[in-house]
Protein backbone atom coordinates (compact mmCIF):
# COMPACT_ATOMS: atom_id res chain seq x y z
CA UNK A 1 0.00 0.00 0.00
CA UNK A 2 2.88 2.66 0.63
CA UNK A 3 4.94 1.69 -2.72
CA UNK A 4 1.13 2.36 -4.28
CA UNK A 5 1.06 5.31 -2.85
CA UNK A 6 4.11 6.37 -3.12
CA UNK A 7 3.83 6.09 -6.86
CA UNK A 8 0.71 7.99 -7.04
CA UNK A 9 1.86 11.04 -5.28
CA UNK A 10 5.17 10.68 -7.52
CA UNK A 11 2.76 10.46 -10.45
CA UNK A 12 0.49 13.54 -9.04
CA UNK A 13 3.62 15.94 -8.48
CA UNK A 14 5.47 15.46 -11.44
CA UNK A 15 1.71 16.16 -13.57
CA UNK A 16 1.87 19.32 -11.31
CA UNK A 17 5.34 20.28 -12.25
CA UNK A 18 4.75 20.04 -15.53
CA UNK A 19 2.83 22.92 -15.74
CA UNK A 20 5.54 24.72 -14.73
CA UNK A 21 7.79 23.78 -18.01
CA UNK A 22 6.38 24.65 -21.73
CA UNK A 23 5.43 21.27 -22.53
CA UNK A 24 4.79 22.35 -26.51
CA UNK A 25 5.53 18.90 -28.00
CA UNK A 26 2.95 17.20 -25.80
CA UNK A 27 0.15 16.68 -28.49
CA UNK A 28 2.52 15.98 -31.01
CA UNK A 29 1.74 12.82 -32.72
CA UNK A 30 5.32 11.72 -32.72
CA UNK A 31 6.38 8.22 -32.54
CA UNK A 32 5.36 7.83 -29.19
CA UNK A 33 1.71 8.16 -29.74
CA UNK A 34 0.15 4.86 -31.00
CA UNK A 35 -2.41 4.88 -33.46
CA UNK A 36 -5.44 6.92 -32.93
CA UNK A 37 -8.76 6.39 -31.65
CA UNK A 38 -11.81 5.93 -34.07
CA UNK A 39 -13.94 9.37 -32.87
CA UNK A 40 -16.39 8.26 -35.51
CA UNK A 41 -17.36 5.51 -33.46
CA UNK A 42 -19.88 6.35 -30.80
CA UNK A 43 -18.26 3.54 -28.65
CA UNK A 44 -15.41 6.15 -28.19
CA UNK A 45 -17.79 8.43 -26.77
CA UNK A 46 -18.74 8.28 -22.73
CA UNK A 47 -21.70 11.26 -23.96
CA UNK A 48 -22.42 11.41 -27.45
CA UNK A 49 -26.31 13.08 -27.51
CA UNK A 50 -28.02 14.17 -30.06
CA UNK A 51 -28.71 17.86 -29.60
CA UNK A 52 -31.90 19.59 -28.06
CA UNK A 53 -30.27 22.92 -26.88
CA UNK A 54 -28.25 25.78 -28.41
CA UNK A 55 -25.00 25.13 -26.66
CA UNK A 56 -22.44 22.27 -26.32
CA UNK A 57 -20.06 20.95 -23.87
CA UNK A 58 -16.67 19.39 -25.24
CA UNK A 59 -15.78 17.56 -21.34
CA UNK A 60 -12.78 15.72 -20.65
CA UNK A 61 -12.88 13.58 -17.44
CA UNK A 62 -10.11 13.26 -14.55
CA UNK A 63 -7.93 10.44 -14.07
CA UNK A 64 -9.81 7.43 -13.22
CA UNK A 65 -7.56 4.72 -14.53
CA UNK A 66 -4.97 2.72 -12.24
CA UNK A 67 -4.36 0.85 -15.01
CA UNK A 68 -1.40 -1.13 -14.33
CA UNK A 69 -0.15 -0.81 -17.96
CA UNK A 70 0.13 3.05 -17.56
CA UNK A 71 -2.76 4.14 -19.90
CA UNK A 72 -6.09 3.55 -19.41
CA UNK A 73 -8.27 0.59 -21.39
CA UNK A 74 -10.74 2.14 -23.19
CA UNK A 75 -12.25 -0.96 -24.37
CA UNK A 76 -12.20 -2.17 -20.72
CA UNK A 77 -15.65 -2.48 -19.64
CA UNK A 78 -14.26 -1.38 -15.56
CA UNK A 79 -12.73 1.53 -16.81
CA UNK A 80 -15.27 3.12 -18.99
CA UNK A 81 -18.03 2.37 -16.04
CA UNK A 82 -15.24 4.75 -14.30
CA UNK A 83 -15.41 7.36 -16.78
CA UNK A 84 -19.06 6.94 -16.96
CA UNK A 85 -19.39 7.68 -13.20
CA UNK A 86 -17.13 10.44 -13.09
CA UNK A 87 -18.83 12.10 -15.87
CA UNK A 88 -22.51 11.89 -14.09
CA UNK A 89 -20.54 13.49 -10.80
CA UNK A 90 -18.81 15.89 -12.51
CA UNK A 91 -20.35 16.97 -16.38
CA UNK A 92 -23.86 16.67 -14.69
CA UNK A 93 -23.69 20.40 -13.94
CA UNK A 94 -23.60 21.41 -17.24
CA UNK A 95 -26.83 18.66 -18.59
CA UNK A 96 -29.25 21.89 -18.05
CA UNK A 97 -28.12 24.02 -19.96
CA UNK A 98 -26.15 22.52 -22.89
CA UNK A 99 -25.76 19.23 -24.94
CA UNK A 100 -22.43 17.77 -23.39
CA UNK A 101 -20.29 15.45 -25.29
CA UNK A 102 -17.41 13.58 -23.79
CA UNK A 103 -14.96 11.34 -25.13
CA UNK A 104 -13.22 7.88 -23.91
CA UNK A 105 -9.15 9.13 -23.60
CA UNK A 106 -6.09 6.82 -23.25
CA UNK A 107 -5.19 8.66 -20.05
CA UNK A 108 -2.20 8.05 -18.45
CA UNK A 109 -2.95 6.19 -15.17
CA UNK A 110 -1.72 6.18 -11.79
CA UNK A 111 0.70 3.34 -12.20
CA UNK A 112 2.54 4.76 -15.49
CA UNK A 113 6.12 3.87 -15.94
CA UNK A 114 8.16 7.48 -15.11
CA UNK A 115 11.90 5.22 -15.47
CA UNK A 116 13.88 7.99 -17.37
CA UNK A 117 11.56 10.95 -18.08
CA UNK A 118 11.78 13.83 -16.09
CA UNK A 119 8.07 14.77 -16.42
CA UNK A 120 5.07 12.55 -16.93
CA UNK A 121 4.69 14.93 -19.96
CA UNK A 122 7.63 13.08 -21.49
CA UNK A 123 6.02 9.81 -20.84
CA UNK A 124 4.13 8.05 -24.44
CA UNK A 125 1.08 7.70 -21.86
CA UNK A 126 0.63 11.48 -21.61
CA UNK A 127 1.24 12.93 -24.72
CA UNK A 128 -1.20 9.49 -26.08
CA UNK A 129 -3.88 10.55 -24.11
CA UNK A 130 -3.58 14.21 -24.81
CA UNK A 131 -3.55 13.81 -28.66
CA UNK A 132 -6.61 11.68 -28.26
CA UNK A 133 -8.19 14.62 -26.98
CA UNK A 134 -7.40 16.87 -29.41
CA UNK A 135 -8.46 14.50 -32.06
CA UNK A 136 -12.11 13.83 -30.16
CA UNK A 137 -11.99 17.86 -30.05
CA UNK A 138 -11.28 18.19 -33.61
CA UNK A 139 -14.21 15.83 -34.91
CA UNK A 140 -16.17 17.40 -32.26
CA UNK A 141 -16.20 20.22 -34.30
CA UNK A 142 -16.19 19.18 -37.63
CA UNK A 143 -18.81 16.69 -37.23
CA UNK A 144 -21.22 17.13 -34.64
CA UNK A 145 -20.68 20.70 -33.05
CA UNK A 146 -22.46 22.24 -36.63
CA UNK A 147 -20.93 25.77 -35.41
CA UNK A 148 -23.11 26.17 -32.08
CA UNK A 149 -21.38 27.88 -29.41
CA UNK A 150 -19.48 25.75 -26.78
CA UNK A 151 -18.33 25.23 -23.73
CA UNK A 152 -15.21 22.92 -22.66
CA UNK A 153 -14.77 22.01 -19.23
CA UNK A 154 -12.15 19.15 -17.84
CA UNK A 155 -10.90 18.69 -14.17
CA UNK A 156 -7.23 17.36 -13.02
CA UNK A 157 -5.56 15.31 -16.36
CA UNK A 158 -8.80 16.23 -18.23
CA UNK A 159 -7.82 20.06 -17.53
CA UNK A 160 -4.47 19.16 -18.12
CA UNK A 161 -4.70 17.82 -21.43
CA UNK A 162 -7.53 20.88 -22.32
CA UNK A 163 -4.93 23.51 -21.53
CA UNK A 164 -2.57 21.89 -24.49
CA UNK A 165 -6.12 21.57 -26.68
CA UNK A 166 -6.50 25.76 -25.91
CA UNK A 167 -2.41 26.21 -26.30
CA UNK A 168 -2.10 24.50 -29.77
CA UNK A 169 -5.81 24.73 -31.19
CA UNK A 170 -7.35 28.58 -29.97
CA UNK A 171 -4.38 30.66 -30.37
CA UNK A 172 -4.57 31.52 -34.08
CA UNK A 173 -7.75 30.84 -34.39
CA UNK A 174 -9.95 33.64 -33.88
CA UNK A 175 -13.66 31.94 -35.32
CA UNK A 176 -13.19 29.29 -32.82
CA UNK A 177 -12.45 31.61 -30.06
CA UNK A 178 -15.58 33.56 -31.15
CA UNK A 179 -17.39 30.84 -30.55
CA UNK A 180 -16.28 29.94 -27.08
CA UNK A 181 -18.64 30.76 -24.23
CA UNK A 182 -16.41 29.69 -21.73
CA UNK A 183 -13.40 27.43 -20.59
CA UNK A 184 -14.11 25.47 -17.09
CA UNK A 185 -10.68 24.40 -16.52
CA UNK A 186 -10.56 23.38 -12.94
CA UNK A 187 -8.75 21.20 -10.76
CA UNK A 188 -5.02 22.20 -11.84
CA UNK A 189 -2.89 25.52 -12.36
CA UNK A 190 -3.68 27.78 -15.55
CA UNK A 191 -1.06 30.67 -16.16
CA UNK A 192 -0.23 33.67 -17.63
CA UNK A 193 1.54 31.87 -20.43
CA UNK A 194 -1.43 29.32 -21.08
CA UNK A 195 -3.69 32.04 -21.49
CA UNK A 196 -1.40 33.60 -23.44
CA UNK A 197 -0.47 31.07 -25.88
CA UNK A 198 -3.91 30.30 -25.85
CA UNK A 199 -5.05 34.02 -26.71
CA UNK A 200 -7.66 33.99 -23.94
CA UNK A 201 -8.72 35.64 -20.45
CA UNK A 202 -8.34 34.59 -17.03
CA UNK A 203 -12.65 35.32 -15.89
CA UNK A 204 -13.07 37.98 -14.37
CA UNK A 205 -16.93 37.68 -13.05
CA UNK A 206 -20.07 35.67 -13.58
CA UNK A 207 -20.58 36.37 -17.28
CA UNK A 208 -17.66 37.41 -19.02
CA UNK A 209 -17.10 35.21 -22.19
CA UNK A 210 -14.77 33.68 -23.89
CA UNK A 211 -12.58 33.41 -20.88
CA UNK A 212 -11.38 30.21 -18.54
CA UNK A 213 -12.84 29.56 -15.40
CA UNK A 214 -10.31 28.26 -12.99
CA UNK A 215 -9.67 27.03 -9.20
CA UNK A 216 -8.11 24.79 -7.13
CA UNK A 217 -10.02 24.01 -3.55
CA UNK A 218 -8.77 23.86 -0.32
CA UNK A 219 -9.23 24.23 3.40
CA UNK A 220 -8.36 27.53 4.94
CA UNK A 221 -5.04 26.44 6.44
CA UNK A 222 -3.93 23.96 3.96
CA UNK A 223 -0.49 24.72 1.93
CA UNK A 224 -2.71 23.27 -1.20
CA UNK A 225 -1.45 20.34 -3.41
CA UNK A 226 0.57 19.53 -6.46
CA UNK A 227 -2.25 20.63 -8.59
CA UNK A 228 -1.49 24.55 -7.36
CA UNK A 229 1.41 25.72 -8.37
CA UNK A 230 2.84 29.80 -8.23
CA UNK A 231 0.79 32.01 -10.97
CA UNK A 232 -2.44 29.80 -10.18
CA UNK A 233 -5.54 32.36 -11.91
CA UNK A 234 -8.48 31.88 -9.27
CA UNK A 235 -12.67 32.90 -9.17
CA UNK A 236 -14.52 32.43 -6.74
CA UNK A 237 -17.45 30.38 -7.56
CA UNK A 238 -19.61 31.83 -5.02
CA UNK A 239 -19.60 35.81 -5.74
CA UNK A 240 -17.45 35.35 -9.09
CA UNK A 241 -14.69 37.53 -8.03
CA UNK A 242 -11.32 37.62 -8.52
CA UNK A 243 -10.23 39.20 -5.02
CA UNK A 244 -10.26 38.15 -1.53
CA UNK A 245 -13.47 39.19 -0.78
CA UNK A 246 -15.12 36.11 1.10
CA UNK A 247 -18.43 34.52 0.07
CA UNK A 248 -20.07 33.39 2.89
CA UNK A 249 -21.94 30.36 2.83
CA UNK A 250 -25.32 31.99 2.26
CA UNK A 251 -24.21 32.13 -1.23
CA UNK A 252 -23.32 28.49 -1.30
CA UNK A 253 -27.29 27.82 -3.50
CA UNK A 254 -25.89 23.99 -2.69
CA UNK A 255 -23.17 20.92 -2.70
CA UNK A 256 -23.91 18.13 -4.69
CA UNK A 257 -22.01 14.89 -3.22
CA UNK A 258 -21.52 11.68 -5.50
CA UNK A 259 -20.32 8.53 -5.40
CA UNK A 260 -17.39 9.08 -8.17
CA UNK A 261 -16.96 5.86 -9.15
CA UNK A 262 -20.24 5.01 -10.13
CA UNK A 263 -22.26 8.35 -10.32
CA UNK A 264 -24.35 7.47 -7.74
CA UNK A 265 -26.29 10.65 -5.93
CA UNK A 266 -25.34 10.47 -2.01
CA UNK A 267 -26.71 14.02 -0.77
CA UNK A 268 -27.24 17.51 -1.48
CA UNK A 269 -26.43 20.64 1.17
CA UNK A 270 -27.85 23.90 0.68
CA UNK A 271 -25.34 26.82 1.96
CA UNK A 272 -22.62 23.80 2.23
CA UNK A 273 -19.86 25.96 3.05
CA UNK A 274 -18.10 29.66 2.45
CA UNK A 275 -15.35 30.32 -0.41
CA UNK A 276 -12.36 32.80 -0.55
CA UNK A 277 -9.26 33.12 -2.49
CA UNK A 278 -6.26 32.54 -0.25
CA UNK A 279 -2.96 34.12 -1.01
CA UNK A 280 -1.19 31.03 -2.16
CA UNK A 281 -4.23 31.25 -5.09
CA UNK A 282 -6.32 28.44 -3.64
CA UNK A 283 -10.05 28.73 -3.54
CA UNK A 284 -10.53 28.47 0.73
CA UNK A 285 -13.26 26.55 2.07
CA UNK A 286 -14.84 25.74 5.45
CA UNK A 287 -16.48 22.65 5.15
CA UNK A 288 -18.56 21.14 7.78
CA UNK A 289 -16.56 19.63 10.57
CA UNK A 290 -18.05 15.84 9.84
CA UNK A 291 -17.24 16.03 6.30
CA UNK A 292 -13.53 17.45 6.92
CA UNK A 293 -13.05 14.08 9.09
CA UNK A 294 -14.81 11.49 6.82
CA UNK A 295 -14.77 12.26 3.59
CA UNK A 296 -12.51 10.14 1.46
CA UNK A 297 -9.85 13.62 -0.15
CA UNK A 298 -7.51 10.79 -1.78
CA UNK A 299 -3.98 11.21 -1.46
CA UNK A 300 -2.80 14.77 -1.07
CA UNK A 301 -1.48 17.32 1.57
CA UNK A 302 -4.12 17.73 4.63
CA UNK A 303 -7.06 19.96 3.35
CA UNK A 304 -6.67 19.47 -0.08
CA UNK A 305 -9.98 19.30 -1.40
CA UNK A 306 -9.24 18.58 -5.07
CA UNK A 307 -11.68 15.22 -5.58
CA UNK A 308 -14.12 17.91 -4.46
CA UNK A 309 -13.75 20.88 -6.78
CA UNK A 310 -17.15 20.46 -8.55
CA UNK A 311 -19.48 18.95 -6.01
CA UNK A 312 -18.61 21.92 -3.02
CA UNK A 313 -19.86 24.47 -6.10
CA UNK A 314 -22.04 21.98 -7.76
CA UNK A 315 -25.29 24.92 -8.06
CA UNK A 316 -23.20 27.62 -8.30
CA UNK A 317 -21.39 26.12 -11.23
CA UNK A 318 -24.79 24.93 -12.58
CA UNK A 319 -25.99 28.62 -12.20
CA UNK A 320 -23.26 30.01 -13.88
CA UNK A 321 -23.01 27.94 -16.99
CA UNK A 322 -26.62 29.12 -17.66
CA UNK A 323 -25.89 32.53 -16.78
CA UNK A 324 -22.99 32.76 -19.21
CA UNK A 325 -25.00 30.85 -22.08
CA UNK A 326 -27.67 33.02 -21.74
CA UNK A 327 -25.17 36.14 -21.38
CA UNK A 328 -23.48 34.58 -25.15
CA UNK A 329 -26.91 34.20 -26.83
CA UNK A 330 -27.93 37.66 -25.77
CA UNK A 331 -24.45 39.95 -26.78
Amino acid sequence: MKREKSNMFRVLIVLAFAFLGVFSNACNKDDDVETSVDYESSSNWVAKPSPDKAVDVFYVYPTVSSNENGAMDIENDDERALAQGIFQAQASVFQASANVFAPYYRQMSTNVDMTGVALATDTKEFKQGAVDVQDAFEYFIENLNNDRPFIIAGHSQGTMALIELIKNKFGDDQALRNRLVAAYLIGYTVTDNDLTMANLTAAQNATDLGVVVTFNTQSMTSEGGPMLMDGAHCINPLNWRTDSQEADSTANLGAVLFDDATGEFIREVPNYCNAIILDNGGLGANIPTADADTLVFGPYNPGVYHRFDYAFWYRNIEKNVEDRIEAYLNK
